[in-house]
Order: structure tokens, then C-alpha cells, then sequence
């Protein structure tokens, strides 16, 4: 799998160099992403939710195919969020995870909603991610007082945690990907767009093993996990630049 992604990536590039007539993009983007972590609690009061913390930042570059399809590929970098919460509480957890490098390859399908203005794109691809902290682990804890609020219903008085979180499940690891982009065309071929995507992954890269005890209750254990999965925002740029050959030829 790896190799044929290395080779349509040099496929990519090497072909838009030969072939002038066909547009080579490079773009920059960067936008909010939002870490989706599982969990499995004995206990019942830990759980999860999609949170963001952190931005990912990516350099894009891309050919056509044809006047409906085009590859994209390029290197984002992004961290990982920790994130978990408990139940009748107002205390959650937000810590850096993992630092990771993505290899994007995408295949992206146009259409046109205004000609040469706006279009839509539509994206499925494949990522391949390294695991930049592998091999690393994190620990931490806290005792938490619960506050006696009025609206809020009190499931205990105290809550004690301590977890210890595992980085070295995979040092490289794939994404699936699709998403949806609205685009805009300015005249001197300048892109500006708008796209949303999910990336969802097939193995476990993160595991925070989390022991708590509320009250005076004997200890409780949970697990919170992620196989990479998240969905980003990204606003971004990109500029076809064989028509910079083409000029330079042409002169």
C-alpha cells in the first residue's frame, strides 16, 4: 500500500511536468480540528466527546486529471488532544497527546455551481500518518471537589483520578478520509476554499488507562481511546503554478 502511494505521488508530479497543457496546484490550508476519543468505563461516570484544542496546518499539492477529477497529496502536521470528562461534574481533561506527520493522497471530484467562480469538491483518500512520540507515555492525576450547584444533580462529593496514557501502538498507522469543499476561482486562477472532513482509522494509536475512586468507594477503572479519528475545518489556498511554466515558456 505504501509503495503505490509513494508511486502515484510521483506520478503526481513527474507526469505534470511533461505535460504542460494540465494544471499543478500548491496550496497551503489550516483550520480547527476536532479529536474523536471512545471510552469503556466499569463505573460509569467517565465518557467522551469530540473536542477541539489544537489547529492542523498542511501544504497541498495537486494535478488534474481531467476537467472533473484531480490528485492531491502533501504533508499536514497536527497533536493529538487528550481529552475526557466525568459525569456530575464540571471537570474535564484536555492534554497534548501524540505530534503525528500525514502523507494525504485524495482523489477529488469537481462540480461546478457557478462556472469559473464557485464549485464544489467532493474528497475520498487515503492518509498515511508516523507517529512522531512513539514510544512515549504521559501520566497524571487530580482530586476533585465536587461544588454544590443548584442545577446541577450531585453524583458524588469527591472524585479522585490518576491515568497513565500509552503512545506506542503504532509508530506509522493509515486514515481513510472524505470530506466536502466549497471553492472559489478568482481570475488570475488564485483558489480560495472551505472544506470539512472526516478522517476515521482502522487500529488503535492512543489508550489512557484511567483509575478513579469517588467518595470512599472502592476503585473504578476505565479506558479512553482513539484509532486517529477526527474531523477539521480547514480554510485554505492554492495556486496553479504550471501556468507559471507555461508563461515562462511561451516568452
Amino acid at each position: 500500500m505504501n509503495r503505490l502511494i509513494i508511486f502515484l505521488i510521483a506520478y503526481c508530479f513527474i507526469s505534470s511536468s511533461i505535460k504542460g497543457q494540465d494544471n499543478t496546484y500548491l496550496g497551503v490550508e489550516f483550520g480547527p480540528k476536532f479529536d474523536i476519543y471512545q471510552y469503556t468505563d466499569e463505573g460509569e461516570i467517565i465518557y467522551t466527546k469530540p473536542y477541539f484544542n489544537n489547529l492542523i496546518f498542511g501544504i497541498t499539492a495537486g494535478r488534474d486529471i481531467n476537467e472533473t477529477f484531480y490528485l492531491e497529496t502533501g504533508f499536514q502536521w497536527y497533536e493529538y488532544s487528550q481529552s475526557y470528562r466525568a459525569r456530575g461534574a464540571w471537570y474535564y481533561v484536555v492534554t497534548s497527546g501524540i505530534q503525528v506527520l500525514q502523507i494525504p493522497l485524495r482523489l477529488k471530484a469537481k462540480l461546478n455551481l457557478v462556472k469559473d467562480k464557485f464549485y464544489l469538491t467532493t474528497t475520498i483518500g487515503h492518509n498515511f500518518a508516523i507517529n512522531a512520540d512513539y514510544g512515549a507515555s504521559g501520566s497524571g492525576g487530580v482530586f476533585y471537589k465536587n461544588p454544590r450547584e443548584i442545577l446541577m444533580p450531585l453524583i458524588f462529593d469527591s472524585l479522585r483520578i490518576a491515568d497513565t496514557s500509552i503512545y506506542s501502538f503504532r509508530k506509522t498507522y493509515s486514515l481513510i478520509e472524505a470530506g466536502i469543499t466549497i471553492n472559489y476561482k478568482f481570475k488570475n486562477g488564485l483558489s480560495l476554499y472551505l472544506a470539512g472532513n472526516y478522517v476515521a482509522g482502522l487500529t488503535k494509536v492512543i489508550e489512557i488507562n484511567i483509575s478513579y475512586w469517588v467518595d470512599n468507594q472502592p476503585e473504578q477503572n476505565a479506558t479512553v481511546f482513539s484509532n486517529g479519528d477526527y474531523f477539521s475545518i480547514v480554510l485554505g489556498l492554492k495556486y496553479p503554478v504550471s501556468k507559471l511554466w507555461r508563461k515562462n515558456k511561451n516568452e
